[in-house]
């Protein structure tokens, strides 16, 4: 009898603490995570309705230490590229190649697009949000989620992608056709990928077997684009990294840690009752 009682009494503590969890600590926590995710995106630096103002715009040089195969300068403004210069040297006779985007040209990064709107998401979910709101780790951890994986993965591109992509026609001069260019983001970083191809001759003794899709793809690759056969003889990769990016993603970390660890305090208490909250 007397444990009994104590479990009622225990269970009693116990409810009147999540009542407290839920109506107080969930809310604090909201609130902690919507200034973070107010600071994240602040660090995308483009301006929000009305604000006016240009967003400002920062000069890169990707590069790869102990070799001068690529060089890149680029001018990001935001989720835009809006200037790029690239010199190649070819590795079978040093010529040097020279190409920039066209001034009527700017490419945007995708990427960074997606991932400030799944954040500017998140922080309309949680300014919206009542004094009954419950904490349910749904489409906030979602929209954070899914803002990180896009800076972290990369899309994956075939090589005829590539190929027919917008990209190729934003330079002049016009690239070569034995030369494709890609631009991403990895994490905290802007890269720049450049294949060299050469043509596939009808009489090759050498099975054709295209190549699928990839954030990176790897000598001997082959793919088919315009009737014609190509196989990728150099891979020259330079990076740079980008502060603000690195800022964007730890804030995204922290948030999610947090939505992690209330989801944990909840998951504790839940544990007792039948009732889900998530």
């Amino acid at each position: 009898m007397a444990a009994a009682m104590a479990t009622q009494g225990e269970r009693a503590v116990l409810e009147e603490e999540f009542k407290w969890l839920l109506q107080e600590e969930v809310h604090a926590v909201l609130r902690q995570l919507q200034d973070i995710l107010k600071e994240a995106s602040h660090r995308f630096a483009l301006p929000t309705t009305g604000s006016g103002g240009a967003v400002k715009q920062e000069n890169f040089v990707l590069s790869t230490s102990g070799t001068d195969q690529v060089k890149g300068v680029m001018t990001l403004q935001g989720d835009a590229l809006c200037q790029a210069d690239v010199n190649l040297k070819m590795p079978r006779n040093n010529q040097l190649l020279h190409f920039a985007f066209r001034e009527d040209k700017q490419w945007k990064l995708q990427q960074i697009q997606d991932a400030r709107n799944h954040v500017n998401q998140a922080i309309y979910l949680l300014m919206n949000r009542d004094a009954n709101y419950q904490f349910k780790t749904g489409l906030e951890v979602l929209k954070l989620s899914r803002a990180r994986n896009r800076l972290t993965t990369p899309a994956t591109l075939t090589l005829p992608e590539i190929a027919s992509s917008g990209l190729t026609k934003m330079f002049t001069p016009v690239l070569p056709p034995d030369i494709l260019v890609n631009f991403y983001i990895n994490l905290n970083k802007l890269c720049l990928t450049v294949y060299q191809l050469h043509v596939m001759q009808p009489s090759t003794t050498k099975n054709f077997k295209p190549a699928g899709g990839s954030v990176l793809h790897n000598p001997g690759a082959m793919f088919e684009f315009g009737s014609q056969r190509y196989e990728v003889s150099h891979v020259h990769k330079v990076e740079c990294v980008v502060p603000w990016l690195n800022d964007a993603l730890v804030f995204f970390t922290v948030s999610l840690q947090l939505c992690q660890q209330l989801k944990d305090k909840i998951s504790v208490f839940s544990s007792y009752w039948n009732y889900r909250p998530y």
